[in-house]
């Protein structure tokens, strides 16, 4: 399994791309609340650096965080002290019954674990599905084709006060594969660390997704929002409900 989200790149994440997950959050909230759930275990896979799971928490819910980053589960156990994280990947990881689980962040896209194709993903949504209560839902988001602005290299730069961050995104349609390529700079005493780490995504098709989903017996909707947050093209959400 490829190392990702080391150090520095989680620190990073954390502090500075976090609303992207505390707008989700509020998104999912509201889900819960709509199917009846004032309390119950949610599944959080790809939890990142637990921004979902404290909400989560706050509001009464019990957490079980899986990611494959230490790095991010170590500033997840540090904010939320009463849920579970677990080191493991998204498709060997146990699913216990719960009322939801979520997966925000493109977090079926990542090739972090090599075991990640379209059969192991099904087979998750089925074992999600066997795991879920009546009603329970499955919330996520996606890159699709055409995740990357424009035709060619896409570069951005962020900085902050005690660090920066490159990244150069590339799409390969003919393999439907998304690599990033990403710098980070962060300070270290008076000086600047260096590091890189380099994603590779597997772009997924809304319609075969759509497709699997119903079959194995979801009710499916897409989105294009968390709230206020608008997804960008080639992203989109999935809300996969388990009818009673």
């Amino acid at each position: 399994m490829t190392e990702s989200y080391k150090n520095d790149l989680a620190y990073i994440h954390d502090v500075g791309f976090g609303g992207f997950v505390k707008s989700a959050s509020g998104f999912v909230l509201e889900l819960l609340q709509h199917q009846g759930f004032d309390s119950g275990l949610v599944v959080d896979l790809g939890c990142g650096s637990g921004i979902l799971a404290e909400e989560l928490e706050n509001a009464g819910y019990d957490v079980i965080g899986i990611d494959v980053s230490m790095a991010l589960l170590a500033i997840a156990r540090k904010r939320v002290k009463k849920a579970q994280f677990r080191a493991c990947s998204l498709f060997k990881a146990d699913i216990p019954n719960c009322i939801a689980v979520t997966a925000i962040g493109e977090c079926f896209n990542y090739l972090f674990d090599s075991s990640n194709t379209s059969q192991e993903l099904y087979n998750l949504f089925v074992r999600i599905y066997n795991s879920l209560t009546s009603e329970g839902i499955l919330v996520f988001d996606v890159a699709l084709k055409g995740r990357v602005p424009g035709s060619g290299l896409y570069r951005t730069y962020t900085e902050s006060q005690d660090w920066a961050v490159l990244m150069t995104a590339e799409e390969d349609l003919h393999l439907g594969l998304l690599t990033r390529h990403i710098t980070t700079f962060r300070k270290v005493g008076e000086l600047y660390r260096r590091d890189g780490e380099i994603h590779q995504l597997r772009l997924l098709m809304q319609e075969e997704l759509v497709e699997q989903l119903e079959n194995i017996g979801f009710k499916v909707s897409t989105f294009s929002s968390y709230k206020e947050l608008q997804l960008a093209p080639g992203h989109i959400g999935l809300l996969a409900h388990k009818q009673g």
